[in-house]
């Protein structure tokens, strides 16, 4: 009998995927289900929908909310207009919003509190507006009078009072950095635009931030900031990028000129315009390089700024002035108090070098102006003279009001093309000096000094021979005796293992490297650091998450005995049959028959996998090229290696005292299989007969992240991270798989963790990870791996 599912048409088994997905949904949230369609079966019942609420004020009359709404009687207004939508083009925006936020807060504190957080929110703000506005209704203030007679529409206001709620469940570092943003936004907005609807978003706000905590059972309070550097840096970035989207939202929705509107003058809405776009765009990029610490951003923040206040005071008084005289205002204070945290300076002669570009391009774009004016001065209007012409071009240069008009589509393709090729212009130029990075280069002693560091002084991690690989750093602390391996990923200084100098000095050093960093806007993080740098760095104020587990096998006492070892024993036994020894050499003496092998087993292994050969914990043969690195290869009688282990060494006191293994690589299709246990198992006894005290399996990076973590930890975060990125790179390098295979010979598991300064940076650390270990991943590698991980499983296929 043949299954029924499998004749049914692919159509409706997607029908019934999504269905399935639909009703799954409906069930884990009922709450915001319910908000999602009563607005839409209101808004299509009452036409709300497909009718413009401003071209038909019956909506307004009958259902609208507001200060005349209450003065008429009709008090259930202010619970049912919120289901409404006042305009098409918001319909989209009020659903995201509500879907958004109220989804994840249902997720976090149950249905019922959603329903009261959203709905009461929106009723209890709306009421607030109009309570607020009622004493103002007569009293001369225009842009009150003007609010006390509107009526508004939608549930806009009860998502924010969701999103205030939200915060009082996130992790503190998305708690801060959404209040703070959230705050900036519906401030900038209220003072900027000034609707009704901006009043009742912050009305909206506050009273979610409110009722947050107590609906989790707790009393609100202030929140425990700490405003160190890189907070500033962060708040600082928020702040500006906030205000530049504000001019954005209010350019697209011009409003009423804010409370400063006082009918003293005729406030004109500035309008969506290429200009309007482009200031936008640099604030945003300047916002990015203030996040990473640079002083050039800084500049060119404090600079226009400054420039804008004073402006704002000389011109003419209006409400768009004084609005704009407020936020700049308090940006100017903001950067005034902050500007001792911008310390990263770009590399020298990024200023003069921005100033020579621009002052390049604008003298072409002059010539091509002119050029241009010459064979087009028919096409614009009024006709053009030596005056006009240099007007339009500051004008266009500036993205002010243009001085001429295009009568044809000539000139005005090739009036906005003065106005676009300088914005490019600025923009390219400022990206450029925004992420130009002051390299500290090598020291040309490096590896003579870090190889003598690591011999000598005590152990605490078996990777960190991996200090002496290519690319990577090193920082040497004042003393000489200490230093800290890093590479630079992005804005992150990622270290590998503990500080390797006297146990005493590591937590100066962590001090002193995190200074190092703030000076040129990195955020250090370690990867892979053992209990006692977690210990130090926690009296310091650092954080930790665990990231992996580290394999270690004592080997006094070591014997391949019992039921637990039997894979080994009979890998070793196997071997015997098979005329399969161990033989230890180094790379250097590999005769070039053997070399040649493993070459060919190493691109073996790489070819086999969707991305290239990783880096960072994980060697190549480059790295195994070292006269202090141990090969340990499996071949047969007729040498022929069937597999190859390379050992770093792990040196005490100017001894060494263990090995940790870096690459296993087994020969693919080869004639004898249990290679890896037979070359880990050798190696042991090997090692055990040379009187060493231990080897390790090596870290498993991502391969264990904690159980549970506290309830408002912030690590949470980034353990999601990482958790992500094990999961994404499992089916290509087995990290967990590998994990198991070392448990195989019972080692002593010592957790490794990533240990950072504080919360800001946590999506870039996660970042820089990845990168770090895929370094050489192109976007044709990583779009292959998303499509093979999202796509189905050919094994389930067949």
């Amino acid at each position: 009998m043949s299954d029924p599912e499998a004749t049914q048409p692919a159509g409706a088994a997607g029908y019934g995927s999504v269905l399935d997905r639909l009703v799954s949904v409906v069930r884990t949230h009922p709450a915001t289900s319910l908000l999602l369609v009563t607005i839409t079966v209101a808004s299509v019942l009452t036409g709300a929908l497909w009718n413009d609420a401003a071209e038909d004020p019956a909506l307004y009359d009958r259902f609208g909310y507001g200060l005349p709404a209450w003065q008429d009687g009709e008090p259930w207004n202010f619970l049912t207009g919120g289901f409404l939508t006042p305009q098409l083009v918001l319909y989209a925006p009020i659903l995201v919003l509500v879907a958004v936020v109220a989804g994840t807060y249902e997720r976090r504190v149950g249905a019922w509190r959603t329903l009261v957080v959203v709905v009461g929110g929106q009723v209890l703000a709306a009421l607030a507006a109009a309570a607020l506005l009622a004493p103002f209704q007569d009293s001369g203030w225009t842009w009150a009078a003007e609010l006390a007679d509107r009526l508004d529409l939608g549930l806009s206001a009860g998502g924010f009072a969701a999103l205030g709620a939200l915060t009082a469940v996130m992790q503190p570092v998305w708690r801060t950095r959404v209040r703070v943003a959230a705050s900036a936004y519906l401030v900038a907005m209220l003072l900027g635009s000034g609707l009704l609807w901006d009043l009742e978003h912050l009305l909206g706000w506050g009273i979610g931030l409110v009722a947050g905590p107590l609906l989790v059972g707790r009393a609100p309070r202030w929140p425990e900031w700490h405003f160190g550097r890189r907070t500033q840096r962060a708040s600082v970035a928020l702040v500006v990028a906030v205000f530049a989207v504000a001019n954005l939202v209010e350019a697209a929705f011009p409003g009423n000129g804010g409370p400063f509107h006082d009918g003293g003058d005729r406030y004109q809405p500035v309008g969506l315009s290429l200009g309007v776009v482009v200031v936008a765009l640099f604030w945003l990029v300047t916002a990015d390089g203030l996040r990473r610490g640079k002083r050039v951003a800084w500049w060119f923040t404090a600079v226009p700024t400054v420039l804008g206040v004073v402006g704002l005071l000389a011109g003419p008084d209006s409400a768009e002035t004084r609005a704009d005289l407020v936020l700049l205002g308090l940006q100017a204070v903001l950067l005034a108090v902050t500007v001792g945290a911008f310390t990263a300076r770009a590399p020298e002669g990024t200023t003069a070098r921005v100033v020579r570009r621009l002052l390049v391009v604008l003298v072409v774009l002059f010539v091509y102006t002119v050029l241009g004016f010459v064979v087009l001065q028919d096409d614009v209007a009024p006709p053009l003279t030596v005056a006009t012409a240099f007007e339009e071009f500051a004008d266009r240069v500036t993205f002010s009001t243009d001085a001429v008009e295009p009568l044809t589509d000539a000139a005005r393709l090739f009036l906005d093309s003065i106005a676009a090729v300088w914005a490019g212009a600025i923009l390219v130029t400022l990206v450029g000096a925004m992420y130009a990075s002051r390299r500290t280069p090598s020291p040309p002693d490096q590896d003579e000094r870090i190889r003598r560091l690591l011999r000598d002084s005590p152990s605490t991690s078996s990777i960190e021979w991996m200090l002496t690989w290519p690319g990577t750093t090193v920082w040497f602390a004042p003393s000489g005796t200490t230093a800290i391996g890093y590479r630079v990923v992005g804005t992150v200084a990622l270290c590998l293992g503990d500080p390797v100098g006297p146990a005493a000095e590591r937590a100066d050093a962590l001090a002193r490297f995190d200074e190092y960093c703030e000076l040129r806007g990195w955020t250090p993080c370690l990867f892979a650091a053992g209990a006692d740098t977690v210990a130090d760095a926690g009296a310091q104020g650092w954080k930790a998450v665990q990231v992996g587990e580290d394999a270690v096998v004592p080997l006094p006492g070591l014997e391949f005995k019992g039921k637990a070892w039997q894979d080994v024993r009979t890998a070793i036994n196997k071997a015997g049959k098979q005329e399969v020894v161990l033989e230890v050499t180094r790379w250097a003496d590999c005769p070039p028959a053997i070399a040649d092998q493993l070459r060919v087993i190493s691109q073996g292994w790489v070819s086999d996998k969707a991305l290239p050969e990783m880096g960072f914990t994980l060697g190549t043969l480059a790295e195994a090229d070292d006269p202090e690195v141990r090969l340990h290869l499996a071949i047969d009688a007729d040498r022929t290696v069937e597999g190859f282990t390379s050992w770093l060494p792990v040196a005490r006191d100017g001894e060494v005292v263990g090995w940790t293994v870096d690459l296993m690589r087994r020969r693919e299709g080869g004639a004898f299989r249990p290679v890896m246990e037979f070359l880990i198992g050798a190696s042991a006894l090997q090692f055990q007969e040379e009187g060493y005290e231990f080897l390790s399996l090596s870290a498993a990076p991502l391969a264990k992240a904690p159980d549970t973590a506290a309830g408002d930890s912030d690590q949470r975060v980034l353990q999601a991270l990482l958790d992500l990125l094990g999961d994404t790179l499992e089916p290509y390098y087995g990290f967990r798989s590998l994990l198991r295979f070392k448990a195989k010979f019972k080692p002593e598991f010592r957790a490794i963790h990533l240990v950072f300064p504080d919360e800001t940076a946590l999506a870039e650390i996660g970042i820089a990870i990845a990168r770090a270990y895929m370094p050489d991943a192109g976007p044709i590698q990583w779009a292959r791996m998303a499509a093979e991980l999202v796509g189905p499983s050919t094994e389930a296929a067949g």
